[in-house]
């Protein structure tokens, strides 16, 4: 009977241990451990979501701020890019100068050419007759023409062999020059211009119309400064006279003769 009622009393005495635990817990105010255990994940969640926001948020400002350096480095690509682009410009307005210079350089060469080219002219004086109406009388008169530098006299010459134009005609200028007429050369000596014509010369060669012939001959050839007299030859010989009614034509030739 003693041995059982030692078995009650220490049975007693393991459990009012746990009972006073129990009782100092809810009387500390502290939570139970199972609750406890229950909140510590939410927590981490909470924690581990302010992290990655934060990381976010991190990463996010990191991404639009610019690297040490790369601000320079723009600017310094920017200037010389500038510097490139006004350099080009320069090349560009030089070219076209050079451009401008070259095609006004090859006009006026082309100008200067052309000139060149153009043989030059001068005014001449050709005479041929006309008749007076109401005196009846024949009479030298002139008309210009515009004929090479280069041999002057015989350029004048061949003038006169074409005779008047159709506009002249009608003002009533004719010519006692035949047509046919040639010039085979001629030389200037001692202020006399020998003429070598040929023999179409003595083409109808009779009275007033070989007189005309003559005096349009001289008048016309010494209107040069050069030119005093004419000596008049036909096929390369010097003739006394010319024509049926033999006009002495032997010496120089003047005006007024």
């Amino acid at each position: 009977m003693a041995q059982k009622g030692v078995k009650g009393s220490s049975h007693k005495k393991k459990r009012s241990p746990a009972k006073v635990v129990q009782k100092t817990a809810k009387q500390s105010g502290g939570a139970p451990r199972g609750s406890g255990r229950g909140r510590n994940p939410a927590y981490i969640l909470i924690i581990l979501g302010l992290v990655t926001a934060i990381a976010l948020l991190v990463n996010r400002f990191g991404e639009h701020r610019e690297p040490p350096g790369e601000k320079p480095r723009r600017e310094s690509a920017r200037i010389d890019g500038d510097t490139k682009e006004r350099e080009e410009l320069r090349e560009k307005k030089s070219e076209q100068k050079n451009s401008v210079e070259s095609d006004e350089k090859s006009r006026n060469e082309k100008g200067q050419k052309k000139a060149e080219e153009k043989p030059a002219v001068q005014d001449v004086k050709v005479y041929f007759v006309k008749l007076n109406e109401k005196t009846e009388k024949i009479y030298l008169t002139t008309v210009s023409r515009k004929v090479g530098k280069g041999s002057v006299l015989e350029n004048a010459m061949k003038e006169l062999i074409k005779g008047p134009t159709p506009v002249e005609k009608k003002k009533g200028l004719l010519s006692a020059v035949p047509a046919r007429l040639r010039i085979n050369g001629i030389r200037i000596k001692n202020g006399s211009a020998e003429i070598d014509f040929n023999g179409a010369i003595e083409q109808g060669a009779a009275g007033s119309v070989l007189i005309n012939r003559i005096d349009q001959i001289v008048y016309t050839a010494t209107q040069f400064n050069n030119v005093k007299s004419v000596i008049i030859k036909i096929n390369g010989r010097t003739r006394q006279t010319l024509g049926t009614d033999g006009l002495s034509i032997g010496g120089p030739l003047h005006r007024g003769e």
